[in-house]
């Protein structure tokens, strides 16, 4: 469309305003910005993309993970909380290097802080446990462990992991 078209259509539409005819929203908006839909179109597309790289470098941060390298497991998952922050995925990640590095407090707050946006979560409650047992809180791990099994019944995973040792704070895994 030319502009002298698109000037055309805007006076149009303005003169129709001005003796009182309704114009749907629609229409008014197409004539007033009629670039909203291609950035709103672009937007989308960015934010797909985003996305693809977030799949593809938590896979990534799971294969570093797995074969031990911590400090470029975190270097990705830094990457991936630049684009989103609230990845639940990258946070389990992040949990999971801590307690490679047998940094057990450190992965227990990460893990509850997770945990307050997840609440009903009953994996993550038993993450919250493992590492609070390991970090020396018995009595924290004891609850987060029954929240866990509260939450997920079934599990038997979750369930064994409510059997307590002879010693004292010592749960047997």
């Amino acid at each position: 469309m030319s502009t002298r078209s698109v000037a055309m259509l805007i006076l149009v539409v303005s003169a129709a305003q001005s003796i009182g005819c309704a114009i749907s929203p629609a229409i008014r908006e197409a004539f007033m910005d009629p670039g909203k839909e291609h950035r709103e179109r672009k937007a989308e597309i960015h934010r797909l993309v985003d996305q693809r790289h977030v799949k593809s470098r938590l896979q990534a941060a799971s294969a570093m993970l797995s074969s031990g390298r911590y400090d470029d497991c975190e270097q990705v998952l830094a990457e991936i909380e630049n684009i989103d922050p609230h990845c639940k995925e990258m946070h389990l990640i992040r949990g999971e290097v801590l307690m490679g590095q047998d940094k057990f407090v450190e992965a227990a707050a990460l893990y509850e802080k997770v945990l307050e946006k997840h609440p009903a979560d009953a994996n993550l409650h038993h993450l919250h446990a493992m590492a609070l047992e390991f970090s020396g809180d018995s009595v924290s791990a004891m609850l987060a462990f029954q929240r866990a099994a509260e939450l997920s019944p079934d599990s038997s995973l979750i369930q064994l992991s409510q059997i307590r040792d002879n010693a004292p704070g010592r749960a047997i895994r």
